[in-house]
């Protein structure tokens, strides 16, 4: 029987959440799994760029792809002429794709079953099972050179340190549906109640910096220092310190259809507030 073979793909928060996912199958069907970690567009770094080479006892693997397994799971294109996805399909019997999970989640599709056939290919940026948050501090360690930096961001960090997540740039959803002021509002509340807070700020805008900066003051605002850039390896670490040490503050102000914001949460085990429009309204 060929090895079940799963393709991360999307962000960084994406692919921790289905490999989280893809771990949790494997003790279900005890039997081998391969997760395959790719460089795509949004995001560029490999797995050994950021995290500690995983050690598990189960037939799992997580890891780079190595060799001829980059041109064989690289995403099917026009580009390539499709070849990747002929490769697949003379490879392996069950095939499913990264846009249908949506569905077959909704569906309640077996995946245990599926995948318990046996010579079986998932493409996925969405978790397909539930799982255990305890699950990602065991399968992802970052790096020594990153975790270093993690607590030299967290060192000023009190009790009563709360995170924010501001997501920009190409996420429509979330600049539409989290504008500024509703941070804004929910932060002049809680300063009014907590006046001693630090508000550790992490975003992808260097506008929304300033712009927090401005607001609440140097002293009270710790965010990173480096461009708020992800399409680069230094970006993508960058952007994993800013997603760890979000992590260990108290709670989250996190923005809509973000997977970082809830990541970081899961990541910390603390509660996690997203702040969106209501839907009812026309505006916020």
């Amino acid at each position: 029987m060929k090895t079940n073979t799963i393709i991360l793909e999307g962000g960084l928060g994406n692919r921790m959440r289905v490999a989280a996912a893809a771990y949790t199958l494997a003790l279900k069907i005890q039997q081998p799994l391969r997760v395959l970690w790719l460089p795509q567009w949004g995001m560029p770094c490999r797995f050994d760029q950021l995290f500690l080479p995983l050690q598990t006892p189960l037939p799992f693997q997580l890891r780079d792809a190595q060799g001829l397994e980059k041109i064989i799971y690289t995403r099917a294109r026009l580009s390539n002429l499709w070849m990747p996805r002929l490769a697949q399909k003379l490879l392996y019997r069950h095939i499913i794709l990264a846009p249908q999970i949506y569905y077959l989640n909704k569906d309640g599709f077996d995946y245990e079953a599926w995948f318990r056939q046996g010579n079986a290919f998932m493409t996925a940026y969405r978790d397909f099972c539930s799982w255990d948050d305890a699950l990602l501090a065991q399968l992802f360690q970052p790096l020594p050179a990153l975790q270093q930096q993690i607590d030299q961001q967290t060192a000023r960090f009190t009790a009563s340190t709360i995170g924010v997540h501001i997501r920009r740039t190409d996420n429509q959803q979330s600049i539409l549906q989290s504008p500024i002021q509703l941070f804004f509002d929910t932060l002049d509340r809680l300063l009014q109640e907590q006046p001693d807070t630090l508000i550790y700020l992490a975003t992808d805008d260097q506008a929304t910096k300033q712009q927090m900066r401005q607001r609440y003051g140097t002293q009270r605002i710790i965010t990173s220092t480096q461009p708020a850039t992800r399409d680069n390896d230094k970006g993508i670490q960058d952007a994993l310190v800013e997603m760890y040490t979000l992590s260990r503050t108290s709670k989250i102000y996190g923005s809509a259809e973000s997977t970082f914001s809830e990541m970081a949460a899961k990541l910390g085990q603390i509660p996690l507030y997203v702040l969106r429009c209501d839907s009812n309204r026309s505006k916020c």
